[in-house]
């Protein structure tokens, strides 16, 4: 049931939910879904959870509502007491005219995205939580698949190039969190493509979203990022995959692990710390059964807290 979000009230009133909560007018995709768990103390501050939903760029059938498992099972654990709010955002998609159910039209502002339209929406939808919220940097975002390259392209900030400075206008005023979760991610689209070359649907979907151009889907994956310079403050990575995952290998996981390593992230680091986290299950079985997501929120908020 979808309920207003107060400014005050009692323990019964929680948690409140909002569903398809608007952003910004560009698209009916431009929304987000919110969670306050429990009336908030002062002298308390906890995180909040930001998550990003996967689907190659494009598929309509997976949306913010794809976090509601995940954020029921966070709701009844004992970790819940370290969360401020959740939230789990739609964004533009890229067309897909041959979906079997629900093909795009090419009329549709919602479903003819392209590079940079995802990551302008992720971050209007940061900086919306942030002005009426005021966490600052004070969340984890997360991201599942290309959600998870989203996330990462938030921290990547400014660093796209000459090309794109005049597009990223709007993310002067995003605070890039303290933590990024990736789970089932894709870090490095050349690399992607290559790995599946036998399978053209692949090279279909990245080029579908980000153009043909394959020094573009260098410049926006995630292994490029100088994050030394654009994303200083940043604490905590954590890069969870399962060995189970029939859709993206182990070794986009592999390979951000070592751009990380690379740029003074590792495990024992107490200031820019990068853990390695091993999943089970099939791609999207990690959200739609939601126990493995949210095992790897827990294993992130812990981490934090162990950063302290």
């Amino acid at each position: 049931m979808t309920r207003s979000l107060p400014t005050n009230g009692t323990s019964s009133d929680y948690p409140q939910v909002q569903n398809d909560v608007p952003y910004s007018e560009e698209s009916s995709l431009n929304t987000l879904d919110i969670c306050i768990p429990r009336l908030n103390n002062p002298n308390h501050d906890p995180l909040w959870i930001v998550f990003i939903h996967g689907g190659a760029w494009q598929d309509p059938a997976i949306s913010a509502s794809s976090f509601r498992k995940t954020q029921d099972l966070l709701l009844d654990s004992s970790e819940i007491k370290s969360i401020a709010g959740l939230a789990s955002l739609n964004y533009r998609l890229s067309p897909y005219p041959a979906h079997e159910t629900d093909p795009s039209n090419p009329a549709d502002p919602a479903r003819n995205a392209k590079h940079p339209d995802h990551i302008n929406d992720v971050l209007t939808a940061i900086l919306y939580l942030q002005e009426r919220y005021l966490f600052q940097d004070r969340y984890i975002l997360v991201g599942h698949s290309v959600g998870a390259t989203l996330a990462f392209q938030v921290a990547m900030k400014r660093y796209w190039g000459v090309q794109y400075e005049s597009t990223y206008a709007l993310e002067l005023n995003v605070e890039p969190p303290l933590a990024i979760l990736g789970v089932e991610g894709i870090y490095d689209l050349p690399a992607l493509v290559k790995y599946h070359r036998k399978e053209p649907v692949y090279e279909g979907f990245v080029s579908n979203a980000n153009g043909s151009d394959s020094a573009v889907w260098k410049a926006v994956s995630p292994v490029e990022g100088l994050y030394e310079q654009s994303w200083p403050d940043g604490r905590l990575v954590v890069i969870a995959h399962s060995h189970g995952d029939e859709l993206v290998e182990w070794e986009q996981a592999e390979l951000m692990v070592a751009a990380l390593e690379g740029q003074g992230w590792d495990d024992k680091s107490d200031a820019r710390h990068l853990k390695v986290l091993e999943m089970t299950g099939k791609h999207d079985q990690v959200w739609e059964e939601g126990g493995e997501l949210a095992r790897a929120i827990v294993t992130t908020l812990q981490g934090i807290q162990a950063m302290a």
